[in-house]
């Protein structure tokens, strides 16, 4: 494995930029636990003068006591009494640095918040009136993405139009986390990030001189290894009833994607299944999803796992413990995830398609800019049937429309038939709809030739996804 830090330079050079100017700073920075966000700051941290704590879980007195205590100890201060207030505490800050710069970091802010609503109208109060004709520069962290968007960034807060930047940390997709795979094949470092996700942390259990099999037995069938209790830990520090919110998940990952059909499966109301759901789209376990086009609250809204660790540890991991505690993990393997892996990969080979395609977009390198992407699902309205779309994108007037297979064959002209027939619900006009086929193991001589003759198809293998 390659130094974790990989990935985030961008990041870095955006809050080094914003330390260059002199002047107040008030940045936001939020994504889910494990995302890298400390990691990150601690290496914006390391050659500057800076105060960094992270907020705990308990009541507003004993964070104060803690702040104090770090921050007398950075201006090798004794024997003095903990801070009454936040507002006290900061004007001490200022009034030190008399305009020198200064990094100063709450990391866990909501804890603080949560302790004292009026906390975020003090912060107002102070930048308004002190901190924002000096030179410090405040980054207030925090895991909890609904909070941190509605009661920091969002138009109601009291902070709202004081910040000075902001970011939304999100995982690594799949062109920087196979950077940090070298030693394996193109097929196996897509295999590891539909197991292990785009977070940090999760990939740094990857060890180059195993397998893929090895890799997994070890990190995930292993009751000692890092990530066999990994999703219930993260579960109990974000939720009151990690239990109910759990089972929720497991019924995703089992296939069980619509609310209603959540709530049926795990047995509880409706309207408190939908309400726990939420909560988990804004922790930033799950995400929903609508078909291509259609209102943000439709009828046919899915839910998903918003991380592939997680996905794949209740697919294969949670529902195994058993067998796993009591001594059976190659028999999960070769029983259980072996023979399913493949169509597990489905829907991940999907999602690295579509990262694909929006940074083709980004490069202008497609035939046209799209402005929105997703899958869609429906009836076609000719055949009366069901059917989905895997990748459709287009820029209010022209379509993308893409097939992936993860599949061990070629890609047959069968396929690229049924796509034409499939985009038919949306576009019959084929000077504005371009086909774009992903495939796992290549492509049949008819597809290539068909291809060559016709500009308005594309086709991308493995070897191109690997090359960004």
């Amino acid at each position: 494995m390659r130094e974790v830090f990989i990935g985030r330079e961008k990041e870095l050079a955006d809050l080094n930029e914003l330390y260059a100017q002199n002047k107040f700073q008030l940045f936001v920075l939020y994504g889910r636990r494990r995302v890298g966000k400390t990691t990150l700051l601690n290496e914006f941290c390391k050659d500057k003068n800076s105060i960094f704590y992270s907020a705990e879980q308990s009541n507003e007195k004993l964070n104060l006591e803690k702040f104090s205590a770090l921050v007398f100890h950075f201006y090798n201060e004794t024997n003095i009494e903990p801070f009454s207030s936040w507002t006290n505490a900061l004007s001490y800050i200022e009034e030190r640095q008399k305009g020198k710069k200064l990094v100063l970091v709450i990391d866990e802010f909501p804890y603080l918040v949560k302790k004292n609503k009026a906390l975020l109208s003090e912060f107002q109060h102070l930048i308004d009136h002190k901190l924002k004709n000096g030179n410090l520069f405040v980054v207030l962290c925090g895991s909890y993405m609904g909070f941190m968007e509605r009661e920091v960034l969002g138009a109601k807060s009291p902070l709202f139009g004081r910040r000075t930047g902001q970011l939304h940390m999100k995982p690594f997709d799949y062109q920087t986390s196979i950077k940090l795979l070298d030693g394996f094949s193109d097929e196996d470092k897509l295999k590891f990030y539909g197991a292990f996700g785009g977070t940090p942390l999760y990939l740094q259990q990857i060890q180059s001189d195993e397998n893929f099999e090895e890799n997994i037995n070890r990190a995930f069938l292993k009751v000692t290894s890092y990530l066999y209790e990994e999703p219930l830990l993260l579960l109990r520090q974000e939720v009151q009833e990690p239990g109910v919110y759990s089972a929720i998940i497991e019924a995703i990952a089992g296939g069980y994607t619509k609310a209603n059909e959540i709530s049926t499966k795990i047995g509880e109301d409706s309207a408190k299944c939908l309400k726990y759901i939420r909560t988990l789209c804004e922790v930033g376990i799950l995400y929903r999803e609508t078909p291509f086009g259609e209102k943000e609250f439709s009828r046919k809204t899915i839910y998903g796992i918003s991380d592939f660790m997680f996905r794949f540890w209740y697919r294969y991991v949670f529902t195994n413990r058993t067998l796993i505690e009591t001594g059976a993990r190659k028999a999960v393997w070769s029983r259980k995830i072996q023979p399913d892996y493949h169509n597990y990969m489905g829907l991940a080979f999907e999602k690295i398609c579509m990262d694909y395609l929006c940074t083709q977009n980004a490069k202008g390198e497609l035939p046209i800019l799209f402005t929105a992407i997703g899958r869609w699902w429906g009836t076609n309205p000719a055949t009366r049937n069901q059917v989905g779309i895997d990748l459709i994108a287009n820029d209010g007037r022209d379509y993308l429309i893409g097939e992936c297979k993860w599949r061990n064959e070629k890609l047959d002209l069968a396929v690229l038939q049924d796509l034409k027939a499939k985009a038919d619900v949306f576009s019959r006009n084929r000077e504005r709809t371009w086909f774009v086929l992903f495939s796992k193991s290549g492509f049949t001589e008819a597809v290539i030739h068909e291809a060559e003759n016709n500009d308005h198809i594309l086709l991308v293998g493995l070897e191109q996804l690997m090359d960004v």
